[in-house]
């Protein structure tokens, strides 16, 4: 139900594709999304079933002090939400970690299906900082070295679409 605001008057849905994740507390994440039209219909094609029968599963990662590819996350959770459900608040988890999550179903087979994923957020510590201590984590010299390890781009993925020359 649209609501009335200062005479217009505030759709309940956008119908675009969005999942956007927000830090609560040092244990707390706040998370909202909405699927556009289009991404349900493709759904229910898929599986030959009304989108509103799938099961919606918010799977969170644990993406602490990694380059995340999508599978090695140092863990992930999932929790099962409400059919009509568009947000959910994430509570017990740990203090001074990244997260991110992923929107999604489960296969008939228990596999799961991500529809969308998040933006990453840092949990803040649990306490407050000592005299002297560092306010964010430090990076270890192992953790800098994966950084400069990483496999370098190709030069066609680094191609500039408009290139200034000089005549």
């Amino acid at each position: 139900m649209a609501l009335p605001v200062a005479g217009f008057e505030v759709p309940d849905r956008y119908n675009k594709d969005l999942l956007h994740l927000m830090v609560l507390d040092a244990h707390s994440l706040y998370v909202y999304w909405e699927i556009s039209n289009r991404r349900r219909w493709l759904l229910s094609q898929h599986f030959a079933c009304d989108y509103g029968a799938l099961p919606k599963v918010i799977r969170i990662y644990d993406v602490t002090d990694i380059y995340f590819n999508g599978s090695n996350a140092h863990g992930y959770w999932d929790v099962t939400t409400q059919q009509d459900a568009a947000q959910a608040f994430l509570y017990q988890l740990g203090a001074d970690r990244n997260f991110l999550v992923d929107i999604g179903t489960y296969t008939a087979e228990h596999q799961f299906i991500p529809l969308l994923r998040s933006n990453s957020v840092a949990t803040p510590k649990a306490g407050e900082a000592e005299w002297g201590e560092a306010i964010q984590s430090v990076i270890t010299e192992a953790q800098t070295e994966s950084v400069f390890n990483r496999i370098k781009p190709h030069y066609f993925e680094n191609i500039q679409t408009y290139s200034p020359y000089a005549r």
